[in-house]
């Protein structure tokens, strides 16, 4: 059965989706087959992934649609072994309809996406939006575990990070007994500041060694050149420190589930 792993962190800016693109691909190079899910309107993730518009069916018709095969909404995408289920702008205005019929709205996603995306896929990343809203909140009723991206440096990070621990603890209790807190993954490490020195240090003081992924990913001027390109930072330049943090953070996603996957040449 595959994992389903939702990305969060209540704040923006932390890199939520450069997470979801670049871990997947590096995921696909090890031999996994991999679903990214944009649960973000702003559709980032999407614009990435499906350089050309899929076209068909959304996450919108997943929530809109109830007996929608959920097959017709997934696209392959450029990378092999690499598959999106986009989102469309309009999904943020089905919100306020969704919150009317709480709390079965918060199970659609876990119906109507969790089954198929654990029967298909090795792993399946939700990208979810910089909140803690209604679709956050529906990825982590259908996920197995989260990591939580922090900007290293960043104290609102740090902040988007308790709430984040907060409302899986919750979700947990209440809704969700699968769900586990996986890792923190400390991003735009910049060890030349000081204040990234000092938010790691703090990191490590509050948080056992086995909730921190062991690899960092550094500040790399490449990430924005590959996204406005529209590219993976492996697909736009695999000799960046950047593209070798997400390889090692890759190799150790598989470590941590005891699963052997070999990088491609």
């Amino acid at each position: 059965m595959g994992n389903i792993i939702s990305i969060v962190n209540n704040k923006g800016g932390v890199g939520k989706t450069t997470v979801a693109v670049n871990l997947a691909h590096a995921l696909t190079r090890r031999g996994q087959r991999v679903l990214v899910v944009d649960m973000d309107s702003q559709c980032n993730a999407t614009s990435i992934l499906c350089a050309r518009d899929p076209g068909g069916d959304t996450l919108y018709e997943v929530f809109t649609e109830p007996e929608m095969n959920i097959g017709q909404c997934i696209y392959p995408t450029e990378y092999e072994k690499l598959f999106c289920l986009p989102n469309t702008n309009d999904t943020s205005a089905l919100e306020p309809p969704l919150l009317k019929t709480l709390p079965d709205s918060f199970e659609i996603i876990r119906r109507r996406i969790r089954d198929y995306a654990q029967q298909q896929y090795d792993f399946a990343l939700l990208d979810c939006p910089p909140n803690m809203g209604f679709f956050v909140v529906s990825a982590l009723h259908a996920s197995d575990f989260v990591i939580v991206p922090i900007w290293a440096g960043s104290a609102f990070s740090v902040e988007g990070l308790l709430k984040a621990v907060d409302l899986i603890n919750d979700i947990r209790a209440n809704g969700n007994a699968d769900l586990r807190f996986l890792r923190l993954l400390i991003n735009q490490v910049d060890r030349r500041t000081a204040m990234t020195r000092v938010s790691i240090d703090q990191l490590n003081k509050h948080f056992p060694a086995d909730q921190i992924f062991k690899t960092m990913i550094p500040v790399n001027a490449a990430f924005q050149r590959a996204e406005n390109e529209r590219k993976t930072i492996i697909r736009y330049d695999p000799t960046t420190l950047g593209a070798k943090a997400y390889r090692a953070l890759a190799k150790e996603l598989l470590e941590i589930f005891s699963l052997d996957g070999h990088d491609e040449p």
